[in-house]
Parts: C-alpha cells; structure tokens; sequence
C-alpha cells in the first residue's frame, strides 16, 4: 500500500498541526456549539471551559506530533488516518476528564468520554481533512514541476533532515551498510559516494519514484547504467555498470527477471 507523503513527516506539519487544530476547535465551538455543549458546560462559563478543552487539545496534539515526527514510522494511509483517530482519542480521555471534575462528577467518566470523543471528532475531522489535502497537493505540484527526465532525488537522514539532492540520472546505484547508505553518483564524469546515516527501508518510496531497482536485499541500481548482467561460475549474477572504477552489483534471483525486463 502506497506510503503517506515524506512532507507528511517535516516538522512544519507537525507545528501547523498543533496550532491549527486547537483554534479550529476553539471556534467552531464557540461558534456553532455543537452537540448542545452549552447546556453541559453552562452558558456563563461556556467560553471559560472551550478555552481550556482548546489548551489541552493543543497540549496533547503537541505530545502526538512530536511522537510522530521522531518515531521512526512508516505510515500508508490508512495507518495515517488510524494515528489521527488515535490523536482524537487521546485528546478526548484528557478532555473528558476535565468535564468530569469540574462538574463534579454528576455521572459516569464514561458517558462524558462518549460525549466529548464524538464532539471532537465530528469538530476536527474538517481540519485533518484540509490539512492533509492541502499537503497532498503541495508534494503533487513539487512533483510536477520537475523535469521528468532529470527529476531530484532529495535524501533525508533517520531525523528527516534533508542531507544530499541529485538528479536522478546520476545515481548509479545505492548500497546498504549497517546503519547507513552508500549512494554512488557521477559528478563532472567522476564517481563520488554519499554516506547517509539512514537505512535502505527508507528510500524505497524514492527510490521505485525515480526508476531506480531493487537488485538485492542491500542494493538498488539505476538501469540506465547498467551495461550488461553477467552470470558467474558459482551461479552468482553481477550487473556491470557502464562506468569505469565502479564495482559490480550483485543480482538475486528475487531481483533477477524485474531488472532484467528493465534493461
């Protein structure tokens, strides 16, 4: 299944996030007052009790978007909605709690957390759903207007730190080593690597994006500069690329018959 965006991972989301659905929830709240919240909360204090139902969304969003943004995820869609889904949840057992402190405890810590978890949810689907729109077609239009045949690669380290950008044709290829990368590129007719503290699982997305393949469980190889595949007597396949003082690429027989229909 198709992974979420890497914009989706930046840390200005994460920040848009924690502001933007707070201060949607404070005024649409105060606004529309939904779910006859103002009988529950009591139309003196009503605007006191949004207030800080809005100061603790903002503090839980705070805690999640930072979670996100460090933990190592790798989120498709799906798994994105389930995390926002979760995100609600979170701020509701905080909210609900409030509720039922300050009203003294006037029924079950459950019925108030039914009560606010829907409040919520119905309130902030609407911003999670522009949001992400809104960042789906900010990486959309980044894609397209780049040449489609000389189309940037940007690398990100295991802190989503972008650390190394080259076009597409240059990379020859990229080899997994402990807990970094080695991408090999051309530049000005000579051979120079990369090393990226990142793992091979992060770049797939990237990689499958800008034609290159996977050739074995630690290398991806650009096809369009591999100039021959060669079978050895041990019955190991090596791809020869087609520039000098380059090593060859192991070739599994997973890989095998996908690059060789590329070639």
């Amino acid at each position: 299944m198709v992974q979420v965006p890497r914009l989706f991972r930046r840390f200005m989301p994460q920040l848009i996030h924690m502001f933007v659905l707070p201060i949607f929830f404070f005024a649409f709240v105060m606004i529309y007052h939904p779910f006859e919240l103002k009988i529950h909360f009591g139309t003196v204090w009503f605007g006191v009790h949004v207030t800080i139902l809005s100061c603790i969304i903002f503090a839980c969003i705070v805690i999640t978007r930072l979670l996100y943004y460090f933990l190592p995820l790798r989120l498709n869609y799906s798994l994105y909605s389930l995390w926002c889904f979760g995100e609600v949840f979170f701020c509701s057992v905080f909210c609900a709690l409030y509720l039922w402190m300050i009203r003294n405890k006037p029924d079950s810590y459950f019925d108030q957390l039914s009560l606010i978890f829907e409040s919520i949810l119905f309130v902030q689907v609407i911003p999670y759903v522009i949001l992400a729109l809104a960042m789906r077609i900010h990486d959309y239009a980044t894609l397209k207007s780049e040449p489609e045949n000389n189309s940037r690669m940007r690398f990100y380290d295991s802190n989503h730190n972008l650390k190394f950008v080259a076009t597409a044709d240059t990379i020859l290829y990229i080899g997994a080593e402990e807990n970094y990368i080695n991408i090999y590129y051309t530049d000005n007719g000579r051979v120079k690597c990369y090393v990226l503290r990142s793992s091979m699982r992060s770049v797939d997305e990237l990689c499958l994006a800008n034609g290159l393949v996977r050739c074995h469980r630690s290398f991806y190889i650009n096809p369009s500069h591999v100039r021959i595949l060669r079978k050895e007597k041990e019955g190991i396949v090596m791809a020869e690329l087609d520039v000098n003082d380059v090593r060859d690429i192991p070739v599994s027989k997973k890989f095998y018959n996908n690059l060789a229909e590329m070639l």
